[in-house]
């Protein structure tokens, strides 16, 4: 062999140890993520490599697990514990092959099938039996069984995250991090929510492509396209591309078409509003900002961040004051509206835009009346370097400590998380795409661009001081004092979040 050679192999075998000593390191150290100065995950695996994920597909490019099939749980049952139909449109359908009853969102045949086409799966390569139970509350029932000191559940897919928690701060759950079966790096679980929900090195719970409700539960604005046709207004997708789709051009565009007189208008087939929202919504806005109510330190433990700064106070206050004054809006709360006949409005063609969590987005394929389209949340400014979309209320992920086997529960989690990310969410995206109006590239391009930009906040998950609530209530009171409402809360809130860590701390490893 030559010298130049020998020279091109030693650097070869030089950057494959490299790799392998990153990657090792990260993965044992899940702490790291909080080395930066804002929070984020420091990520060099792009430097050494083009595709991070290239050693968690197969020949054929499907994702696998790095522990592939383990001769160790062959014939053994998997039992997780999901929410029922009681809860209709936030049922658990991550796991069951057939449409929901008491009013469950119909996402079509083609993902059932996909749902269980990775059951079948699953079972068949890793020789397993899936047993799903489906029960109204899952954190009650997991609470029951550490009681009396049962093994019914071998993980959990939980509606509420606050319910998470709760189970978390009662050291219910396995802490995801010391399980060496669980990978959290791989790709089917979402680096953003493991980087919210971890508190210091413990992570309780997570989500990504286990359930299909990160994505429906992530909010948007629904936009009427032919009504944009109709009334000669600007593309709302070329603002999108050009940067410039913001709060303030939303109002502008509501305000040309806005012809109502509010709830009295209701039932008039002439009426046109600018926008149909609701209380809740004012936080949705603002967290288009990429805002969050609240931040990790360098210790990854929360911090408050809502109006703790002035830009804070600023865009809250500007949110609510712009929400206070638009006459071309009306509240699906108020009086004589309801949340059903506003969205009735939408789908009928008789407003402009609505806000809606993608579980809306679902439901309007089928009921729609005109053509619709979808835009991420408007920037609050035209010079923030992006668009972003909170996830409202995600199901997550995580293992009952009293489970037979922790280190089983994660292996199956992780074999289905990855079965979900062949099969499941690309059908799910099926359903959100070419069902009824959703057929174009702009409107393809843009869901990857919001479901690749979701932002999980720490202080929604906990409601540290019930801080979650007050840009509703504001809403609600058309007041824009969120100076006064914190300093109401803030001692509640700062208490909450040292109750949380001394909880934490008070937990067994």
């Amino acid at each position: 062999m030559n010298k130049i050679a020998k020279q091109i192999l030693c650097a070869i075998l030089l950057a494959v140890m490299l790799i392998s000593v990153v990657a090792c390191a990260s993965q044992d150290m899940p702490s790291s993520q909080s080395d930066t100065s804002d929070g984020a995950s420091a990520d060099i695996s792009g430097e050494l490599s083009e595709d991070p994920n290239a050693k968690y597909l197969d020949e054929e490019g499907r994702y696998v697990t790095k522990l592939g099939v383990l001769d160790e749980y062959k014939g053994r049952t998997f039992t997780v514990v999901v929410r029922s139909e009681y809860y209709g449109t936030y049922q658990s359908d991550d796991f069951t092959t057939e449409t929901g009853g008491n009013g469950g969102i119909d996402y079509g045949d083609a993902y059932y099938t996909e749902v269980g086409a990775r059951n079948d799966k699953i079972e068949e390569d890793y020789q397993i039996d899936l047993i799903v139970e489906k029960i109204e509350n899952p954190r009650v029932a997991i609470e029951e069984d550490a009681q009396v000191g049962g093994m019914l559940y071998d993980a959990a897919v939980i509606h509420v995250v606050e319910d998470a928690a709760v189970l978390a701060q009662n050291d219910l759950l396995c802490n995801l991090y010391t399980l060496k079966n669980f990978d959290y790096q791989a790709p089917w679980w979402d680096a953003s929510a493991n980087e919210a929900y971890s508190i210091g090195e413990k992570l309780y719970f997570t989500t990504g492509d286990i359930t299909i409700m990160n994505k429906a539960n992530t909010w948007c604005i629904l936009f009427n396209k032919d009504m944009i046709t109709d009334y000669n207004l600007d593309d709302p997708y070329q603002m999108f591309h050009d940067g410039t789709w913001t709060f303030d051009k939303l109002a502008e565009m509501a305000s040309t078409v806005h012809n109502a007189n509010g709830a009295a208008d209701m039932e008039n087939p002439d009426a046109i509003y600018g926008m149909i929202t609701a209380y809740g919504d004012a936080l949705e806005f603002y967290g288009g900002s990429g805002m969050t109510l609240c931040n990790k330190d360098a210790a990854n433990n929360p911090s408050l961040a809502f109006c703790e700064s002035e830009s804070s106070v600023s865009l809250a206050e500007s949110v609510l004051t712009k929400l206070y004054n638009a006459d071309w809006k009306i509240y699906a709360q108020e009086p004589g509206v309801g949340m059903q006949p506003a969205f009735q409005i939408f789908w009928t063609g008789r407003a402009l835009f609505r806000p809606s969590g993608f579980t809306a987005v679902t439901k309007c394929r089928s009921l729609a009346e005109m053509s619709f389209g979808i835009l991420p949340m408007p920037k609050v400014t035209e010079s923030q370097d992006g668009y972003y979309t909170t996830s409202t209320g995600t199901f997550v992920a995580c293992i009952p400590k009293n489970c037979a086997d922790p280190e089983f529960s994660a292996y199956m989690l992780d074999a289905f998380a990855a079965g979900a990310k062949n099969y499941v969410t690309p059908a799910y995206i099926e359903v959100n795409l070419k069902q009824k109006t959703l057929r174009d590239n702009d409107s393809e391009e843009i869901l990857e661009y919001i479901y690749s930009h979701i932002i999980y906040d720490v202080g929604r998950v906990y409601n540290f001081g019930k801080v979650s609530s007050v840009m509703f209530n504001l809403a609600k009171a058309g007041s824009s004092d969120v100076v006064s409402s914190m300093d109401g809360i803030r001692d509640v809130i700062n208490l909450d979040i040292e109750d949380l860590l001394m909880d934490y701390e008070d937990n067994e490893t």
